[in-house]
């Protein structure tokens, strides 16, 4: 009986770690659920922020990019409706251009976009520093531009600007063939007399100062002659001072018909004239002075009164090249000669 009992507490002793063991294990298992729920409810709540900062994140995006849809939309019409040239180019590439291009260059959109915008200078091309193909320029650069039917100068100014995510250049090209040809113009009038159409006298000195600087330190001769048409005011008196604004210019048409194409001529003032004969010794300077001299002595010159004739006076000299001499001393000469070719009967050369 004793033993049967023992037998049964042992049995219940056993059953009950058991149901211990059992009962740890399952507590164990529920924190674990706990434990993963846990986790889970995490994961979904960093989820749920991921997805909605990817929604915001689209939508941000989406609104950007309709902006600058809208920003080039806007730049395209300003580009159309600027007067001057717009270039976009990348990495020396034509991607897009306005209205005034294709006017500009003669071709169109289709022929530019897709060039390399270099094909568009006429050699020689830009220096580094200055080539805005290739970088942004902190300057206006002036150059001439090739086009279809032949060349354009042009000023140029380019800047980076950020398009599609991308660098590009922007340039801005200017026709400045209307600046260049009131350049032309005036320099014409600064330099030249405006009844002959020959240099004027400012023209003269400073060019011929330094051609005879030039012919000093070469060691090369120079000749200089002075002329004046005689008896002038007569002329002006007897027939008026439009025929003597006439016999101005024949005398300017037939020096500049004689001489070289390297000597330099002007009119000095009034009715006197000089001429600089480069490589020219005193020899080849008074033959030339003679053969000038006969050749107007023979001239008409034909006016609304009549034909009339005229005959001129010259000095003539050469550079001496001794310290003290310089342009102005070579001017005094040539005009002391030309004193004395009238005061010896006009119609003569003096060489001095």
């Amino acid at each position: 009986m004793d033993a049967s009992k023992s037998s049964d507490d042992e049995a219940r002793v056993q059953l009950e770690k058991e149901i211990k063991k059992q009962r740890r294990r399952a507590e164990r298992a529920e924190q674990q659920l706990e434990n993963y729920e846990r986790i889970v409810d995490r994961t979904q709540h960093l989820l749920n922020t991921r997805i909605g900062e990817v929604e915001a994140a689209r939508t941000a995006l989406a609104a950007r990019t309709e902006e600058l849809e809208l920003s080039e939309q806007r730049f395209r019409q300003l580009a159309d409706a600027a007067f001057e040239t717009i270039i976009i180019h990348s990495k020396g590439r034509i991607i897009d251009c306005n209205d005034a291009a294709v006017e500009l260059y003669g071709l169109s959109k289709e022929e530019l976009i897709g060039r390399q915008a270099i094909d568009l200078v006429a050699p020689p091309r830009p220096k580094e520093g200055d080539d805005w193909t290739l970088h942004a320029t902190d300057k206006a650069i002036e150059g001439v531009h090739l086009r279809a039917d032949g060349k354009v100068p042009v000023e140029v100014r380019s800047r980076t600007i950020q398009l599609k995510g991308e660098a590009a250049l922007v340039t801005a090209v200017r026709d400045i063939t209307a600046h260049k040809q009131m350049e032309t113009y005036l320099n014409s009038i600064a330099n030249s007399d405006v009844l002959t159409g020959v240099g004027n006298r400012r023209y003269f000195l400073e060019v011929g100062k330094k051609e005879y600087l030039r012919s000093r330190r070469y060691a090369q001769p120079l000749s200089l002659l002075m002329m004046d048409i005689d008896k002038f005011k007569s002329i002006n008196d007897t027939y008026g001072h439009d025929i003597g604004d006439l016999a101005l210019k024949a005398l300017a048409k037939i020096c500049v018909d004689t001489l070289r194409t390297s000597d330099l001529f002007a009119r000095l003032g009034g009715e006197e004239f000089a001429a600089i004969l480069p490589s020219t010794g005193i020899e080849g300077a008074v033959q030339l002075a003679e053969r000038l001299r006969a050749n107007i002595e023979a001239m008409l010159t034909p006016s609304p009164k009549g034909d009339i004739r005229f005959t001129v006076s010259m000095g003539v000299t050469q550079m001496q090249g001794n310290a003290e001499e310089d342009m102005d001393v070579m001017l005094n000469r040539a005009d002391r000669g030309l004193y004395q070719a009238k005061e010896g009967g006009r119609n003569r050369v003096v060489v001095v």
